[in-house]
């Protein structure tokens, strides 16, 4: 028996399919783009994503007969309303969307920070699903009215599959809208807050069957009629899975278009200074504490595409003045969408031979506001220390331990939960490169473990979903054991003490902006 699994991400679709052990058997990737609009607004097409989900399904159906059960995990934080034949009736609002700040304004003074926490689990920002709920129900009041149901990004994608408008207590728990303690609707909240229950889709639990796949779709793939659908969960839980860290304390931290941190935990926990609370996991019994960086390897694409390196010699040494170039480390498509892709190796090249050269240089990686520990959407990025000996090396390096500087100040501020933190698991596309990883060992003072297929994580934590839902494991704990560690990188001694220096300037970057950008939001 095979399972097919989709992982439904920002710049495109990987499917895998796997045996009945969870080894990866095969792989196919087609790739799609965001939409960024003045004022904060990133959508994406659903029907694109769809198309291609369709795509890569049938190339891999028909090399692997045999497949009988589907899975997904996609992204999550975003929001598509839905007629009842799952069609969407605006572009998906992304996770990265900012639009719907006023709603997240106009919610802080009607629910403060404190009673936020205490009723919907965690501070709500305008990169949450609440707000962007509310901005449908005030700003596209018709299409509010006309919809079914309001999904995220994998729900949608399990609708289209299936016919059923179900959700995880993970990607429930993602809504800010959810009962820990009924596992279901936090229905008081929902009415209080002017959102119609029937919006929301059934819960139920991760390894449950959403319903058999539609016998149309099951003859446009070249499935068997019937074939079993899961419900699935987000790419947080199924990465968390995906990369074995299943036990209390055990670490994940995906390296992607953003960065975050999974903290397996046996109890929800509660955040000290009231801001975070924990989503679900795959496992009813266990939780996540997930620490997002808003902008990680999104950061890399962006500064790579800024500076218009090109293959030239000159640009390959840690003086060069920056050019203009017609191969970028990161490119975008004619239409404007960042489609994400990296040189890893030329980055690499680029600043290994700056490391001591950097003196007073510090990247502030706010390009899109900040997550966690700031939790400020008006945050923005900036370079500080710039000095004439700096080139494009330099600043490419000052983005990564920008970037990795944040990483450890949240994941400081997730020790404050309570839970001892563990080994660290490292998935993602940024795992591509070595020494933007060794740089993040370094920072952090703690070896990271690079895992086999890095990039197949969340499809993998996918695939085992449908291997525990269908009967064919007990359990995720066998997944600590079934992925292998790759590599790991040792954090070096002396850079440790030299990144520890840095790192305390570092932290007194936001405040010290914080006056700055506000004063420019205003």
């Amino acid at each position: 028996m095979r399972i097919l699994a989709f992982d439904v991400g920002t710049s495109g679709v990987k499917g895998v399919v796997t045996d009945a052990e969870g080894r990866l058997l095969d792989s196919a990737f087609r790739s799609y783009g965001l939409r960024a609009k003045e004022s904060g607004w990133v959508d994406q097409d659903l029907e694109e994503i769809l198309a291609a989900t369709l795509e890569v399904g049938q190339v891999l159906a028909a090399g692997n007969p045999g497949i009988g059960g589907v899975s997904v995990t996609a992204q999550m934080f975003n929001v598509v309303p839905v007629d009842a034949a799952g069609r969407p009736l605006l572009p998906m609002l992304s996770w990265l969307d900012q639009r719907s700040a006023g709603e997240a304004v106009a919610l802080a003074e009607r629910m403060g920070p404190g009673e936020q926490f205490e009723r919907l689990g965690s501070v709500v920002s305008a990169k949450d699903v609440l707000p962007k709920i509310l901005w449908l129900r005030d700003r596209e009041p018709e299409v509010f009215a006309r919809a079914f149901k309001l999904l995220d990004c994998k729900e949608a994608v399990v609708m289209w599959l299936t016919g059923k408008a179900v959700i995880d207590h993970a990607g429930a728990s993602a809504y800010r809208l959810y009962d820990p303690g009924r596992r279901g609707w936090n229905w008081l909240a929902c009415q209080e807050l002017g959102i119609p229950l029937q919006l929301l889709p059934e819960v139920k639990a991760a390894t449950d069957v959403a319903g058999p796949i539609r016998d149309s779709l099951a003859r446009e793939l070249g499935l068997a009629p019937g074939t079993p659908v899961v419900v699935g969960a987000g790419d947080v839980p199924a990465s968390q899975a995906g990369s074995g860290a299943v036990g209390p304390g055990d670490v994940h931290v995906s390296l992607g278009t953003a960065i975050y941190f999974g903290v397996t935990m046996a109890q929800p926990g509660r955040d000290p200074a009231g801001q975070l609370g924990a989503i679900g996991h795959m496992d009813p019994d266990r939780w996540i504490l997930w620490l997002e960086i808003a902008t990680g390897g999104a950061a890399l694409a962006w500064i790579g595409r800024t500076l218009g390196l090109d293959a030239a010699d000159a640009a390959d040494t840690a003086d060069a003045a920056g050019s203009a170039g017609s191969a970028g480390l990161a490119g975008s498509d004619s239409d404007g969408r960042d489609n994400g892709r990296i040189d890893y190796a030329r980055v690499d090249r680029l600043v290994s031979g700056c490391a001591g050269q950097m003196d007073d240089l510090l990247f502030a990686p706010w390009l899109s506001g900040e997550r966690v520990p700031v939790f400020d959407d008006r945050a923005r990025a900036a370079f500080i220390g710039l000095g004439l000996n700096h080139g494009p090396a330099h600043l490419l390096r000052a983005v990564m331990e920008g970037v990795a500087f944040q990483m450890r100040w949240a994941l400081e501020y997730g020790q404050s939960f309570g839970q001892p933190i563990g080994s660290i698991r490292a998935v993602g596309g940024g795992t591509i490169g070595t020494q933007w990883l060794q740089i993040i060992a370094d920072v952090l003072g703690r070896p990271l473990h690079t895992v086999e297929n890095p990039q197949d994580a969340g499809a993998i934590g996918a695939a085992a979903c449908a291997l525990v839902g269908l009967g064919h494991w007990p359990g995720f704990e066998s997944l600590k054991d079934r992925v292998a560690i790759e590599r790991t990188y040792q954090p070096d001694r002396t850079r440790m003490t030299g990144y520890t220096d840095r790192y305390a300037q570092f932290r007194r970057l936001y405040e010290a902006l914080r006056p700055v950008y506000r004063r420019e939001a205003r």
